[in-house]
């Protein structure tokens, strides 16, 4: 029976340590080059920061018998690292000059993820890419807070993607626009058969809003070629991925679909701080990386003695006669639509086109309205002698009616149109007729949109309608009758 509990209490034991690992401090013993770096990156507690170390020289005091490199990633003051491959996830912590790492994760298998990207968004930590259990991964994972382990974020389709230092891939996140971009995909072929690659030369985006890769189209070769001959170091300054071939900087900025060099002069200052910390005899391991606007370069020697230089560093510096395309797009003009155009509209900028629009509209229909009076007088001139006698006729008794402030019946109408002694249908056509055309005359003649000739009920008889003008178009019709007047009169 004592056997028993003593199995249960150690199960129970190893149960809790291991479910309960992410509350596990860990003080490790800190090498020189460990405290020096770590004393460099938290000096910053703005900017963030991903890289990818070496543990044969940075290991944090870690066992590094399973792993090769170990992810530092940091967001404004917060640190984290995580050995490539094993899962493990710590946070570090500082106080006054000591520094500590926090185990933070409850993984117990480990074996992937080696070499994976590994970077932070949105407040969560993301790897993608990398290698494990025979195979390139093209998943995208992250750590989950609630579980404590790394779990698969979903997406649509996969891309594989792996960079062992000799297939080199360029990864660029895009913070504000929640995306990812990645200058190539890699692929073993026929896994377990034989270890053939297959290299596709394509660029893909990785959308998180959609949680779907897109296909960006064909890298430029002479892009390619760049990569190939280019070192390990990759800075990021806002929109750019800043790289270097040999003493050449280049940039990339994938929204844009542009890539260069950095101008000469500004070229020629960067390589100054390069060659007074490098150019010496002594063996040495390097690390370069930027915390915003500064890019720290560092220098190991054998002695595990960390120097470094840094310079400051401006992203408008770049050579706009070296610019060419990232990669091919195959519709030119929906790329153009999409990519250049769309992201300007924000809803700022959405909401002031269309206040502008509605001014714009409103005002152009104000002065449309507007017609001048030198013009309406020839255009109401024009329509009254386009009038028969009948129609003038007409024109003249609504007039003078609405100058008693009448309106004029029916049998004065009909008198006028000669169907006096006509059927009542017949007579309803007719005044229908004559007053149809008048009014398709003036607003023809005029372009005015309110007829000229109105009808009411008579207020006695509901039956009967009364016939008058429209009292905005009499100031034009007094003087056509008038000077029709006096002509006659003459």
């Amino acid at each position: 029976m004592k056997i028993v509990r003593i199995i249960l209490s150690l199960s129970f034991i190893i149960y809790f340590n291991s479910s309960f690992a992410q509350e596990k401090k860990v003080n490790n013993p800190l090498q020189e080059q460990d405290l020096a770096l770590l004393d460099i990156i938290t000096a910053d507690s703005i900017n963030p920061l991903n890289i990818q170390l070496n543990s044969d020289i940075f290991n944090f005091g870690f066992d590094t018998k399973t792993f090769k490199d170990i992810a530092l990633v940091k967001k404004g003051k917060d640190v984290w690292l995580q050995p490539l491959g094993t899962g493990r996830l710590y946070k570090l912590e500082k106080s006054k000059s000591n520094y500590s790492l926090i185990r933070i994760d409850s993984t117990i298998h480990s074996g992937v993820n080696y070499k994976a990207f590994t970077f932070q968004l949105n407040d969560t930590l993301f790897q993608y890419g990398g290698a494990g259990f025979w195979n390139m991964r093209g998943i995208m994972t992250f750590f989950s807070p609630k579980t404590h382990e790394w779990e698969i974020y979903p997406s649509n389709t996969i891309v594989n993607g792996y960079d062992d230092y000799t297939h080199f891939i360029k990864y660029k996140l895009d913070v504000e626009a929640s995306k990812l971009y990645i200058t190539k995909s890699l692929a073993y072929a026929n896994m377990p058969k034989d270890f053939s690659i297959n290299d596709i030369d394509s660029c893909y985006e990785f959308d998180f809003h959609k949680n779907s890769w897109t296909n960006l189209g064909a890298t430029n070769p002479e892009l390619i070629k760049v990569l190939q001959a280019s070192n390990y170091y990759n800075f990021n300054f806002n929109g750019l991925l800043i790289f270097q071939n040999y003493l050449d900087y280049y940039w990339i900025n994938f929204k844009k679909n542009e890539f260069g060099k950095i101008k000469s002069s500004t070229n020629n200052l960067m390589k100054q701080p390069w060659l007074s910390l490098y150019s010496t005899k002594e063996s040495y391991e390097s690390l370069q990386f930027n915390l915003g606007s500064t890019v720290y370069l560092i220098k190991i020697t054998a002695g595990k003695k960390l120097s470094y230089a840094s310079y400051s560093f401006d992203a408008t510096e770049i050579d706009q006669s070296t610019v060419q395309y990232v990669y091919k797009v195959e519709n030119p003009l929906a790329h153009f639509f999409f990519n250049k155009v769309i992201p300007y509209f924000t809803p700022s900028v959405s909401i002031t086109i269309l206040i502008a629009f509605g001014i714009f509209f409103i005002i152009y229909r104000q002065r449309k309205k507007r017609v001048p009076k030198e013009v309406n007088a020839r255009l109401n001139y024009n329509f009254y002698h386009s009038l028969t006698i009948i129609e003038k006729e007409l024109i003249q008794v609504l007039y003078k009616n609405h100058q008693k402030g009448e309106s004029i019946s029916t049998k004065v109408i009909n008198k006028i149109i000669g169907v006096q002694n006509k059927d009542v249908l017949t007579q309803n056509k007719s005044r229908s007729d004559h007053f149809l055309k008048i009014n398709q005359k003036y607003k023809l003649s005029t372009q005015q949109q309110l007829p000229l000739i109105i009808k009411t009920r008579d207020s006695l008889d509901k039956r009967q309608y009364n016939y008058g003008l429209e009292p905005s178009y009499l100031i034009y019709l007094e003087k056509m009758i008038e000077s029709e007047k006096t002509m006659f009169d003459e």
